[in-house]
């Protein structure tokens, strides 16, 4: 089949549009979505559900079960940053996490527990040691340009 510019570019509006419609994906794409998209409860909680609980502790575990206690110090937000985009939307903020320094964490993605918000994932990086307290920053951000 021979396919001349002109039906090419009578063509092309629609398959543009086809792709808008689709959200961005086109043929043969699956529409990307995290594997626990839904069902992970890090994804439903928002700086609200943090705030309240600045000052509890939280309970870290890595992967053979070893757990230390962290309590949530401080919450910064991080969609300051972004004012100056009009466009920006949605949330940003850092949780930072005070814990003993004689059992430190490495920079990884931790099951954390909590008596109010339940069981979910984290990923926290080491911060500085004052007074024989360490601190680990965790950073969520679900912003989009709209």
């Amino acid at each position: 089949m021979k396919i001349t510019r002109r039906k090419f570019l009578s063509a092309a509006p629609i398959a543009a549009g086809a792709v808008l419609c689709l959200g961005g994906t086109g043929i043969g794409q699956t529409l990307a979505r995290g594997s626990r998209s839904g069902t992970d409860t890090l994804s439903q909680l928002s700086w609200g559900s943090f705030y309240a609980y600045v000052g509890t502790t939280f309970t870290f575990r890595d992967d053979s079960g070893n757990s230390v206690d962290l309590r949530l110090a401080e919450m910064t937000d991080n969609m300051a940053a972004g004012k100056g985009n009009l466009n920006l939307r949605g949330e940003a903020f850092s949780l930072v996490f005070s814990g003993p320094a004689g059992s430190p964490l490495r920079q990884d993605v931790y099951s954390v527990e909590h008596f109010a918000l339940g069981s979910f994932g984290l990923l926290i990086t080491e911060g500085a040691t004052i007074k024989r307290r360490k601190s680990y920053e965790a950073v969520i951000n679900r912003t989009t340009i709209a």
